[in-house]
């Protein structure tokens, strides 16, 4: 009985023993399949992230492909731009989702970080995106050359702190965005009677809606539907108003630099 005993005791610790060494095993598989799982991410958006290659870049052509790609794998919307005056936080509208994509690319691979507020007219808009460095062209080098196509809503208005993207007026009658410059509108309030007048100056047709807006809240009216407002300033209109105020040569220049960063928010 002794004997017996024995056995069965030694058995017990050597199963014992197997199935702590098969747990362990278990456990170090599951942990280097995780790890591999969190490396292999990382990389995929790291590549995402960066597959604009010497060999492969972006142009008008390749561009809305890419943009919808990679605005389905990066969902931020809320940016933080940071001057000297403060800070600005900027909210990105989803129903316009090539220049959200765009802007979040174009801020995690930190072009606006060498770019100022290059373009002040106080009263109207702050315009940022560009600077006279020679890192900024090199950049924009890098990156491509490509415009956006238009992204104009019936109800993305250029209300007091609208982000929208400048564009050039010359030989672009699709009204195409320049993808690396964008601006804050500060405009003014209006009287129903200046509404009225400024559609029979500009040829407008203004809803109830604009009507109520830009007499109440203020904006830029004779802007919409010429470029493609994509955002608007949440958080800093008091920053956007003191850099409307430097001072300004005739080209709208700042005298002295505004620089920004910009950061892309959880």
């Amino acid at each position: 009985m002794t004997s017996v005993l024995a056995i069965l005791q030694k058995n017990s610790s050597l199963c014992l023993l197997i199935c702590l060494s098969i747990i362990s095993a278990c456990s170090n598989k599951e942990q280097r399949a995780t790890g591999q799982s969190d490396q292999a991410k990382i990389v995929k958006e790291k590549e995402t992230t960066n597959n604009i290659t010497h060999h492969q870049k972006l142009n008008s052509s390749n561009a809305v492909e890419f943009f919808l790609d990679y605005g389905a794998a990066h969902s931020e919307s809320t940016v933080l731009v940071s001057t000297d005056f403060g800070d600005i936080k900027i909210q990105l509208f989803d129903d316009t989702p090539m220049h959200r994509s765009n802007f979040i690319f174009l801020a995690k691979r930190g072009y606006f970080n060498t770019t100022w507020f290059h373009r002040v007219s106080e009263g109207h808009v702050i315009q940022a995106g560009n600077s006279d460095s020679e890192t900024t062209a090199k950049k924009r080098k890098e990156i491509g050359s490509y415009s956006l196509p238009s992204e104009m809503t019936d109800h993305n208005y250029h209300e007091y702190g609208a982000v929208a993207a400048a564009r050039s007026y010359k030989r672009n009658p699709n009204k195409r965005s320049n993808p690396f410059e964008f601006y804050i509108s500060l405009g003014q309030k209006f009287s129903v009677g200046q509404l009225k007048a400024m559609e029979d100056k500009y040829e407008l047709e203004f809803t109830n809606e604009q009507m109520k807006l830009y007499s109440t809240k203020g904006g830029s009216p004779h802007l919409d539907h010429e470029h493609t407002v994509f955002g608007r300033v949440i958080e800093g209109m008091d920053v956007v108003e003191r850099i409307s105020r430097v001072e300004v040569d005739s080209g709208e220049w700042p005298l002295s630099n505004v620089p920004i960063t910009v950061k892309v928010l959880p």
